[in-house]
């Protein structure tokens, strides 16, 4: 019901527009895939595509060859940004998913 109200299925596909034409955008479109596919509501699905545009843009190398210090500038770059605790929180968390490699 409160899905509808909010339009997360219309939020997500209109993050997919944009996602797609940024660089690892294919990947990162699988990764939400995934997400959906281990079970995670559209709205939450729909929160973590609101944060990769950003990320993508932050990203300055091919996320599928990712290293661990890639990752870790990556992560050092999101801590020193103006953002709440929260927004932190779930920005690392998903950069955290080896399972990105795996999709």
């Amino acid at each position: 019901m409160s899905e509808s109200i909010y339009d997360y299925d219309v939020r997500l596909r209109r993050y997919a527009r944009i996602i797609e034409k940024l660089r690892n955008g294919d990947l990162a479109l699988r990764f939400l895939s995934h997400l959906g596919a281990l079970g995670l509501s559209t709205a939450r699905v729909s929160k973590y595509a609101s944060h990769l545009p950003e990320l993508l843009r932050a990203v300055d190398f091919d996320l599928a060859k990712a290293t661990r210090e890639d990752v870790e500038k990556v992560v050092a770059w999101i801590n020193s940004q103006p953002h709440r605790e929260w927004t932190k929180h779930d920005k690392t968390h998903f950069e955290e998913a080896d399972s990105i490699r795996e999709i």
